[in-house]
């Protein structure tokens, strides 16, 4: 069971509802009874921008390198037979999902639309990592000032 509080003055602090569910949990616990107590801080949700970078620069560039170099899905399934289907950016997220694992704070397996930022962004690089080493792939990093670039890319024309 997960208590969400926050510190003050130096101690945790609950709000009453939570005090006295962790109360009553105390209470049902037997005497000599072993428990688990761990401390987490909680993190913020992925940001758009991380989506856009996942899906927009990684995803999207490796689907069009991997298509140049005329790889279909049987180059992801290592099948001996081309599928001539080609490499979507879902199916090459599902391949990384495989191949560079979300776990979670208790170690069970997420995907994107459950990551934290920091989930999120070693998933980047894991990937990122994994498509330069195993493929011959460059993704660069993104950049963070992409939102100011565009809009003056927009006002220019």
């Amino acid at each position: 069971m997960d208590f969400i509080g926050q510190k003050r003055d130096g101690k945790p602090h609950f709000p009453a509802p939570i005090r006295e569910e962790r109360r009553k949990w105390w209470d049902r616990l037997k005497e000599g009874a072993h428990f688990v107590e761990s401390l987490n801080k909680p993190r913020k949700d992925k940001s758009q921008e991380q989506l856009g970078a996942i899906w927009g620069l990684m995803m999207a560039g490796a689907c069009i390198q991997l298509d140049d170099m005329g790889y279909d899905t049987s180059f992801l399934f290592n099948t001996n037979k081309p599928t001539g289907v080609r490499i979507g950016k879902e199916d090459l997220c599902r391949f990384f999902y495989s191949a560079c694992p979300i776990w979670d704070e208790h170690g069970k397996q997420i995907t994107l639309r459950k990551a934290n930022t920091v989930q999120a962004a070693k998933f980047f690089a894991d990937a990122r990592n994994w498509t330069a080493s195993q493929w011959g792939i460059y993704i660069p990093e993104p950049d963070p000032e992409w939102r100011e670039k565009a809009k003056e890319n927009v006002s220019l024309e």
